[in-house]
């Protein structure tokens, strides 16, 4: 019972999916990273559908392109995107580690938050475009990549030093055990291994790209931040389904 709570906390925070309402306790919060890839899982199913659908039927690129990126969008309510545009602005204040947590904090958003969205939008549009033009085996892969950047989110979140004691992040993490850990280790072997094994190349490929970003993503935490937080978790998953994105947008093109 304690881990159909905690999978119903989950999706209640990080989608939009209707769930059972009820008074939410703090263990519930124990489990609840576990059931974040499942979040990326029904995305995953939600584009494979879906491009079952567009192959009965001409439709035009852009509307393909459209929809595909729209999925992730509905099914989180763009909540990992608020993330990413709150740590664009701390990184580009320049300030003191105190300073950008503020501004992690801080409800409104800044310039530099809406042009690195412009920035990323253009980005994503380039590596959609590919993928939609693409053999299915490389829409299976993008459907994918929602899975797996949830489960190394997940494990991030846990093994990296937090930033500071409070919020909803150390909140789920203070309580999470081994077991939970493993289990998120699992699904990302899991969800990296059938990538492998739809294309190994292109999977490799993503493997290469998705690691390098971790430990990139690791040490700008540590350096501008102190730790991970809530919102650079959140910058965590949409920059990681954007390098997930163009590395299968980029195999496709040139027939990897």
């Amino acid at each position: 019972m304690k881990y159909i709570r905690s999978m119903i906390v989950a999706f209640s925070l990080y989608s939009k999916i209707p769930m059972p309402i009820f008074e939410w306790r703090e263990e519930d919060l124990k489990h609840n990273l576990v059931f974040l890839p499942w979040v990326g899982a029904i995305i995953g199913l939600l584009v494979y559908g879906i491009s079952l659908l567009f192959d009965q039927a001409s439709i035009p690129l852009i509307f393909v392109m459209t929809v595909y990126s729209l999925v992730p969008l509905v099914v989180t309510g763009g909540f990992h995107m608020d993330g990413f545009m709150d740590v664009q602005d701390a990184l580009k204040s320049y300030g003191s580690k105190e300073e950008k947590l503020a501004i992690l904090k801080d409800p409104h958003i800044g310039a530099f938050a809406v042009i690195h969205l412009l920035i990323y939008s253009l980005f994503w549009a380039c590596g959609i475009s590919l993928v939609a033009v693409s053999t299915r085996e490389y829409v299976i892969l993008y459907a994918c990549s929602f899975y797996v950047v949830r489960c190394a989110c997940g494990i991030i979140a846990y093994i990296v030093p937090h930033a500071k004691r409070e919020g909803m992040l150390h909140m789920e993490t203070e309580h999470m055990g081994y077991t939970d850990l493993v289990i998120l280790f699992i699904q990302l072997i899991l969800g990296l291994s059938v990538m492998i094994c739809i294309n190994l190349m292109v999977g490799l490929c993503c493997v290469a790209g998705f690691a390098i970003f971790s430990l990139y993503f690791c040490r700008l935490c540590r350096r501008e931040f102190g730790g991970v937080t809530g919102d650079t978790s959140g910058f965590y998953i949409v920059v990681g389904e954007l390098i997930t994105l163009l590395c299968i947008g980029a195999c496709g093109y040139f027939g990897i």
